[in-house]
């Protein structure tokens, strides 16, 4: 089987990547910030400096964590249907890209801040496009009380769409309504059914969030698989290299592992790249760059030098509508994570920077990654698809058209077919714009509200969990 792929760093160039990341752990270290990480790192032979908060990490305490990571990991679904794994066997897993701030009108071309209303909307969308495998809560929702935010949020997502959620928990005081409001969802253990992940964001230059890392040390403990997500970006948080940017990244990274490893040996975790490129006049974030593409290639192939499962992130853009940047974007930064082996990538429906959550891109993102998945699929090279027979009926200025393997081959996707890209006559699509086609798509989408229902208990309990916190908070 031959499968389209690519690779960037030499075995040698690989070496020296690692041996630059381990001198940062070695000789500057990293600031963890929260005594509870400290004491585990102490304990695991790690040089603290428990006034600064800080530790120097040495390659066998990382070593030592990198081995109890899991290699199969488990993405369940509130609906078993959309389960979905991280290994070697399995198709890559495409999610939403999230957390914006604003909702953009690919018709008018107005933006708002986020509503609920928004987000149930966008959550609907997302479970009726088969090509979206999981889900962020792309857009944040401003009429939200911000004391329950978080937990609302993950249950609005979980309730509009019966696909595995990923999101942030900010506070460990989260932790405990949290655990209990998903295992109601899913009515297991989150050992048993992760229905939900949680993003860990190093702050870089090479520092964790104390309540983060907190709430993250008793996440993992509950079976919920980490997804850390280092976001040094280049020029600021980040040195002004694609490579300088990479070793901070996968720095903070193995720090993240260490920690979470030696809480709870065992736990699911994965490498997400977050690295990116800034835009050195007004520090906004870039995610459509080419240098992103290439960060993306480097963390992805170290990460998988290390052993483990890599989440890229791509096709965001940083155009300002749904328009031919996006796309470029969209498609040079979806191939480099997938050529490079990926196994789950962010994709779908944000624009200006991960600031602004689009309708008419989330659908158009769908031909996106179905031509990414046809251009990345195994395909065997043998005489099954060499086809010399029909190359010698045919012969000299015959045509294939009447051949059954023709048949056989277009049915079964040989040649792959977009849902909304235009292809065919001109004079059938002349006139007729792709932005409004993905527009009408989505708004027929979200009417049918096609997730399989959550029943009026688990609801109500999960209010109830949700009033006790707001309540114990007040």
């Amino acid at each position: 089987m031959a499968r389209a792929r690519i690779q960037y760093l030499s075995d040698a160039e690989q070496q020296f990547v690692h041996e630059q990341t381990m001198r940062v752990l070695t000789e500057i270290g990293v600031g963890y910030n929260t005594p509870k990480a400290i004491d585990l790192l102490a304990e695991a032979g790690a040089e603290v400096d428990r006034d600064k908060l800080t530790a120097k990490i040495p390659w066998d305490v990382v070593e030592r964590c990198l081995k109890t990571v899991p290699r199969r990991i488990l993405l369940a679904g509130r609906d078993p249907r959309h389960d979905r794994y991280l290994d070697d066997d399995e198709p890559i897993v495409f999610t939403t890209d999230g957390t914006a701030t604003y909702m953009y009108d690919d018709l008018s071309g107005e933006r708002w801040e986020g509503t609920e209303k928004d987000l149930r909307a966008m959550m609907r969308l997302f479970e009726g496009l088969d090509e979206v495998d999981m889900v962020w809560c792309s857009i944040c929702p401003r009429d939200i009380d911000p004391l329950t935010s978080s937990l609302r949020m993950a249950a609005i997502g979980v309730t509009e769409c019966g696909k595995h959620l990923q999101d942030e928990v900010r506070e460990p005081e989260q932790v405990a309504p949290f655990v209990e409001m998903l295992e109601t969802f899913a009515g297991a253990s989150l050992h048993e059914r992760p229905i939900y992940s949680v993003t860990n964001c190093t702050i870089a230059p090479l520092q964790h969030d104390r309540d983060m890392t907190e709430a993250g040390i008793e996440l993992a403990k509950a079976g919920v698989p980490i997804f850390v997500l280092p976001m040094p970006q280049m020029g600021t948080t980040g040195p002004m290299t694609v490579l300088g940017t990479c070793i901070v990244n996968m720095a903070e990274l193995l720090s993240a592992v260490v920690v979470y490893q030696l809480a709870a040996p065992g736990c699911a975790l994965v490498s997400g790249v977050g690295s990116a490129a800034a835009e050195m006049r007004s520090g906004l974030y870039l995610c459509g760059a080419p240098e992103v593409g290439l960060i993306n290639i480097i963390c992805i192939e170290m990460s998988h030098f290390y052993g483990l499962r890599t989440m890229g992130s791509a096709i965001s853009t940083d155009a300002k509508a749904t328009n031919h940047q996006a796309g470029g974007e969209g498609m040079m930064t979806g191939l480099a994570s997938a050529l490079a082996g990926s196994e789950c990538i962010l994709a779908f429906a944000l624009l200006d920077g991960a600031q602004m959550v689009s309708k008419a891109k989330t659908v158009l993102d769908c031909d996106t990654v179905g031509a990414i998945r046809r251009f990345v699929r195994e395909d065997p090279i043998d005489a099954s698809t060499a086809l010399f027979d029909d190359i010698a009926a045919v012969g000299i200025g015959g045509h294939y058209l009447g051949r059954r393997s023709t048949r056989q081959f277009y049915r079964g996707g040989e040649l792959w077919q977009p849902a909304v890209w235009q292809r065919g006559p001109f004079d059938q699509f002349a006139g007729r714009s792709l932005v409004e086609e993905a527009c009408a798509k989505a708004a027929e989408i979200i009417a049918a509200d096609v997730a399989a229902p959550v029943s009026d208990d688990v609801l109500r309990r999960v209010d109830e969990v949700i009033a006790h916190f707001a309540k114990t908070q007040a």
